[in-house]
């Protein structure tokens, strides 16, 4: 009658035992993780590059090859996550799609208000004064800088920061020359170097630096944490927009 509680007992260790040995396992692959989660998230960037470079040799881009970009970089990102169950990766992307929702306030103030920024020449559906497309696209942007942002600061502490900012000063800029190019969207009726805003490249070296500091709190918080700080990064793209227009053209007067 004690030799079935005596197996049980033998197996519930041994069950606890590869359970201990699971997660001592996963403990010691989290930095392969993170070497492969900047992989993907850095080839999201290099086919961005690419892409865009490449579509502007072709005269029927428009909202729909926006649109097709923004799908292949979510299915990476996504097909990340799911394979490796990546619960950081999860969050960045919620992170982001927070983010690209509450920044269609700074696009309908860019469009409306500025007077700037005009989505007519890519054409399709629009989520009020923005391409559909957009709160997608903000939140690949999100996950890039949020998660590069995110590993320098690590390395380098603020610094990385600021480091991460330069990048965006120079990286966003590419996308904003290019997408008049690829009939995406265009910018008028402001100070500008070839087709991209000053306050364009001063706004988002602070939203790059923005989004790598609301990261860190992504990775230390849960999911409530992950919509917050999205909700705070969209909110705080309107500002370093409207400081950063305000600085070089003034307060706009319409």
């Amino acid at each position: 009658m004690h030799r079935i509680p005596i197996y049980w007992t033998r197996s519930s260790k041994l069950v606890k035992q590869n359970s201990a040995n699971r997660r001592y396992n996963l403990r010691v692959g989290d930095s392969d993780l993170s070497r492969c989660r900047l992989f993907v998230i850095l080839a999201t960037i290099g086919i961005n590059v690419v892409a865009v470079s490449l579509l502007v040799f072709a005269p029927w881009s428009g909202w729909r090859t926006a649109l097709a970009l923004n799908l292949i970089d979510n299915a990476l990102l996504l097909g990340f996550m799911l394979r490796y169950r990546d619960v950081l990766m999860a969050r960045l992307i919620v992170f982001g799609l927070s983010a690209g929702v509450v920044e269609l306030v700074a696009d309908a103030w860019l469009v409306g208000i500025t007077g700037t920024l005009d989505y007519s020449i890519g054409g399709g559906p629009m989520l009020w004064r923005s391409p559909v497309w957009m709160p997608a696209a903000w939140e690949v942007v999100s996950v890039q800088f949020g998660y590069v942002g995110l590993r320098l600061w690590e390395r380098f502490g603020a610094s990385g920061l600021l480091l991460n900012g330069i990048l965006g000063a120079i990286n966003i800029p590419f996308y904003e020359e290019m997408a008049r190019r690829t009939h995406w969207w265009q910018y008028s009726g402001c100070r500008m170097i070839s087709g991209t805003p000053w306050y364009i490249i001063l706004g988002e070296f602070a939203i790059a630096v923005l989004l790598g500091l609301l990261a860190i709190f992504v990775k230390r918080g849960g999911w409530r944490t992950s919509i917050a700080a999205g909700a705070a990064g969209g909110a705080g793209i309107f500002v370093a927009y409207a400081v950063a227009f305000t600085l070089i053209e003034g307060w706009p007067r319409r």
